[in-house]
This record gives C-alpha cells, sequence and structure tokens, in this order.
C-alpha cells in the first residue's frame, strides 16, 4: 500500500522517475545495475545507496539501483506481463502476489548460502510467524503448490490494517438519526463502518479512488453492520471481502453506491491533509498513512488538528507488501540480495520508521525501537502484548506500556491481537477482477 506523500514530494517523485533512468543507466553493463519497481516514498533515506555498499562488501562488485516508481499494482502488473519489463525486484500488494504466483510471473527466491560469499548472512528468516509459514501465518498467499510450501517467492516488506480516520473534534455526529452521543469517538466506533452510511455525515468524508479499498468497507458494512439491511451474521470477514458471486455483489453494489452518494468524492493520497485542514471530517484510510497524518504530517503542514484512527468492530482489510523478484529480472543474484539486505533487522527498523507502516521482520531491534519512541512509564499506561508478532519463545519482553493518549497512534502502528483477528486478507479476484471494476464504473461513473 502507498505511503504518504505531499504534493511537493510528489513533484520530487515525478521528476525522479523521469531523470533516473537517464542519469543511472548509461553505458553500464546490466550486471552492474539492479532495477527496483516500488511505491513511491517506500524506503527510508539512504537505504539504496547502503545496499550498493553492503553489496560491494559482500560480493566484491559494483552495483548502481536504479528505482522507478508506480502507484497502481495494476500498473505494475502491465509493466511486467505485456510490456516484460527486465525490474529486478518489486513490491506488488499481497493479492497482486497471489496474482502473478498464479500467472507464472515470478520467480523463486535463492539459496544465497550458495552464492558462496563469506561475509553473506541470511536474515530473510528474521520474519514473524504472523507472516511466514505456520498456523499464525495471515498471508498464505505465496504458496507454492508442487512443493507445499510457503514464502518461496516473497518476503513481507510491510503490513497494516484498513480503518477509519477521524476528527475528533468534527461535530456532525451531533445531527446523527442512530442516536445520542457524547463525542465523536464515541460515536464512530458505536456505529463501525455504518458512519459512512448516515445521512448526518454527508459530505463530511471520502473514500478511496479504489475499488478494492472501497470494497472493504461497503461489503463489510453491508453484510456485518446490524444496520444494513442485507445484515448477514453468519457472514465471516473474510467471505465478504472476497464476495465475488452475483447475488451477494449487487447487494454490496447497492449499499456502496449509497455510501458514495453520501461521500464528498474520492481520493487518492489527499485525505490525509483535508482532514488535518477540516476540509473533511473522516476518510477510508490505511493503518500507516493514518499515523503519519496523526503525527507528523501535522508538524509538515503547519496544521493541528486531533484525530483518531478505529478498525471497526465488525471487522477489516490486513494486508502486506513484499518483495518479489519478477519472471523477466536480469540481475537475479542482487535481486536476492536487495530482498536478504531489507530483512536486516537494523534495515527494517529504519523502513518502518520512515514509513509509518509495520515491518515484518520480528527482531530485539524491531521492539527495542517501540520502546524508545512508544514507552511510557506513567502509572496510567496501557499494557500492550505484542507476543503474537514477535513470538512466546524470544528472549525479551513483549509486552510494552503505552500512555493512554498515545494508544491509538500506536496500535494503527502495531495493532492488537484482537483487532487482527477480526480482520482477514482480501484476495485476488481472479475472473471476477472484470466484473469488480464493472462495478467500480457504475458506482463512480468513472
Amino acid at each position: 500500500m502507498k505511503k504518504r506523500i505531499t504534493i511537493a514530494a510528489m513533484v520530487l517523485v515525478l521528476a525522479m522517475a523521469i531523470v533516473l533512468p537517464v542519469v543511472l543507466t548509461g553505458c553500464q553493463d546490466r550486471g552492474e545495475i539492479l532495477k527496483v519497481y516500488t511505491w513511491s516514498e517506500y524506503l527510508g533515506d539512504g537505504i539504496a545507496e547502503e545496499f550498493e555498499d553492503y553489496y560491494t562488501k559482500v560480493t566484491g562488485k559494483k552495483v548502481t539501483v536504479k528505482i522507478d516508481l508506480f502507484d497502481e499494482n495494476e500498473l505494475m502488473y502491465t509493466q511486467i506481463n505485456t510490456s516484460k519489463a527486465d525490474y529486478d525486484v518489486i513490491c506488488p500488494s499481497d493479492y497482486m502476489i497471489e496474482k502473478m504466483i498464479n500467472d507464472g510471473l515470478l520467480l523463486k527466491l535463492e539459496d544465497i548460502s550458495s552464492y558462496g560469499y563469506e561475509e553473506l548472512v541470511d536474515y530473510r528468516d528474521g520474519m514473524s510467524d504472523l507472516v511466514m509459514s505456520g498456523e499464525n501465518n495471515l498471508f498464505k498467499y505465496d504458496y507454492d503448490k508442487e512443493t507445499g510450501e510457503y514464502n518461496v517467492y516473497s518476503r513481507t516488506y510491510m503490513w497494516g490494517t484498513m480503518g477509519i480516520l477521524y476528527a475528533m473534534d468534527s461535530t456532525a455526529y451531533k445531527n446523527s438519526s442512530y442516536g445520542v452521543y457524547s463525542s465523536m469517538q464515541e460515536y464512530v466506533e458505536a456505529n463501525g463502518w455504518s458512519v459512512f452510511s448516515d445521512p448526518a455525515m454527508k459530505d463530511v468524508f471520502k473514500f478511496k479512488n479504489s475499488m478494492r479499498d472501497t470494497y472493504v468497507a461497503s461489503s463489510i458494512y453491508t453484510l456485518l453492520n446490524e444496520r444494513s439491511k442485507y445484515y448477514t451474521p453468519s457472514t465471516t470477514v473474510s467471505s465478504a471481502l472476497n464476495a465475488t458471486d452475483s447475488a451477494t455483489v449487487a447487494k454490496i453494489e447497492e449499499m456502496m453506491l449509497e455510501q458514495y452518494k453520501l461521500s464528498k468524492g474520492l481520493e487518492n493520497d489527499e485525505g490525509k491533509e483535508e482532514i488535518i485542514s477540516g476540509d473533511i471530517d473522516m476518510v477510508l484510510q490505511w493503518a500507516g498513512d493514518a499515523l503519519y497524518a496523526m503525527t507528523s504530517l501535522q508538524e509538515e503542514l503547519g496544521l493541528s488538528r486531533p484525530l483518531n484512527y478505529f478498525v471497526p468492530y465488525e471487522g477489516s482489510n490486513i494486508f502486506s507488501d513484499g518483495w518479489c523478484i519478477p519472471k523477466y529480472a536480469k540481475n537475479i543474484e542482487a535481486a536476492n540480495l536487495w530482498i536478504n539486505f531489507m530483512c536486516r533487522p537494523d534495515i527494517a527498523v529504519r523502513n518502518m520508521d520512515y514509513i509509518c507502516y509495520t515491518s515484518g521482520v520480528a527482531s530485539q531491534e524491531a521492539f527495542d525501537y517501540l520502546v524508545e519512541n512508544w514507552e511510557s512509564d506513567d502509572s496510567d499506561a496501557i499494557a500492550v502484548d505484542l507476543s503474537y508478532f514477535f513470538g512466546t519463545d524470544c528472549d525479551f519482553n513483549t509486552t510494552i506500556m503505552i500512555a493512554p493518549e498515545d494508544y491509538d497512534a500506536f496500535t494503527a502502528l502495531f495493532p492488537t491481537r484482537e483487532v487482527i483477528d477480526r480482520c482477514a486478507v482480501m484476495l485476488d479476484f481472479g475472473a471476477a477482477t472484470a466484473d469488480m471494476n464493472r462495478l467500480w464504473r457504475d458506482v463512480t461513473g468513472q
């Protein structure tokens, strides 16, 4: 999922996307270039340059990292599938990794110990059980049908939830026909996804300009919120998110259209700025972008507004992005070493700090980072148990104490086990993709 990016940064990113291929390609041998295709603002400062140094130290050879950017999984897919672009390493979202595996567009990760480099340490298995093979693995899309093994094509880079980012000083809830509430927080937490169907919220919220993201809110509301006329409590969150049968989709489309008419429209990545400036009071949002809006973005904009992030009680989407090697890669060894480098604990922590999403790497360094930046010794601090992520057999305490005023922001970065248990992965729609895109066109007129 794309990380936060301001208008000024977008100008810089676009300039880089145009200039870098010309500057970096030159007359270098292709074996000296690592072509990375990823989301904008998805690498910490200096990480690419440090990989170049790491690569030289380990292999004795030189490499130049060339980064190109995409803002949609489907655009990236087209470049690989149709244009046969020879990118060496890519960072798709979960459902797209699943699709690319099924379409034969990804290469299996290699055993890097076979490269014979003495100083090479394999960091790729230092991942949380939450994102790796095993009974706790949420992201089982990376599956080799021949061997029955998981995580042979990718390593999870970042993961998070989808929920509602809302302004706590909003007064729109006072006009709700749902009941009487003492605050915007009480209103949102009591009503979940149905807030987007409340006439009192007309023109104070925006949806994502994305069929899949908006489908999260509408499908779960339609089937799992008590206020929906199509409430079906026997439905699971996974079934709702991945519903593609015509009868169910028709119900979801009907509800989505009602919600869309109440919205102030769609936003691509500017919703964070709009809610801080007061143009809207709620936005469908990814956890990392919500955390960014709740913290440093306000300082960058020179504005201040109390915000909160909530994963509705009915459930939501839990997503991930992962590093993979596409079929037409030319520098496969460097690509495998790049993925290994991204899994190195100190690098994973720096990327997590920069991006505001949660790394898949479960290390002492990651927990120490949380303690340094979030731990509170206040008498009223709230204990958050992270053993589900770091493991129950690690040699350090996995409970962190969070000040009440920081609790919502922290749990946007690291959701509690309770939140995770009410979320599910949204898979590739497969053969139903065209029908789902048609639904989106019908709702939005796009």
